[in-house]
């Protein structure tokens, strides 16, 4: 992780639309961080147009030590986006910091010719095609918001596989065994775009 602040805490921003489950993702990494061991985490939505598609952010901050504010996260160590076209979105855009910060897409072929900046460090992973395939859908849209949880243990460390599977089993009990698929599928496929 880059060193921008003391590294006692990390702060995430999730870029999703509605009905991706980046709510739901968010509040998943929280449990899967007091499990891998940190301290305190805080999960917070921002949700406004409440419609299917429309572009939803959640923060989360995970800290070895008890977090004192509530607030929206504004300098992000990491940045999850759900679907490549909110990259489109100048607000999305002028979200994302053009340094000292780890970025992860949900694309298949993600160009290096974006709008980002060459100072952060830019990911991604086919989570849609890994989605489809493994049936992980909700009414015909696929669901990337816990396949992009395997890209995210890949590109930070932050939190384990067998975290990641813990809290899925917990969760979904015998009906994981798709998900847990998905996090080890994401987690091997994701790349460095630069």
């Amino acid at each position: 992780m880059a060193s921008k602040k003391k590294q006692s805490d990390y702060e995430v921003t999730f870029f999703s639309r509605g009905g991706q489950g980046g709510v739901t993702s968010c509040q998943l990494l929280a449990q899967m961080a007091f499990v891998e061991g940190f301290k305190d985490v805080m999960s917070i939505p921002q949700i406004g147009a409440e419609r299917r598609g429309a572009a939803i952010r959640a923060f989360l901050i995970i800290a070895n030590h008890e977090i004192r504010r509530v607030s929206a996260v504004t300098d992000p160590d990491v940045v999850l986006v759900f679907d490549e076209s909110l990259l489109n979105l100048p607000p999305i855009l002028d979200a994302i910091p053009k340094k000292d910060c780890k970025v992860i897409v949900n694309a298949e072929n993600l160009s290096k010719e974006t709008r980002l900046s060459r100072d952060i460090e830019l990911y991604s992973f086919p989570g849609t095609s890994i989605a489809i395939a493994l049936d992980l859908m909700l009414e015909g849209s696929p669901l990337v918001n816990v396949p992009i949880l395997g890209a995210f243990s890949q590109v930070t460390g932050l939190v384990s596989m067998d975290s990641l599977k813990s809290v899925l089993k917990e969760k979904w009990g015998s009906r994981a065994d798709r998900n847990i698929e998905s996090i080890e599928q994401s987690y091997k496929k994701t790349v460095r775009v630069y």
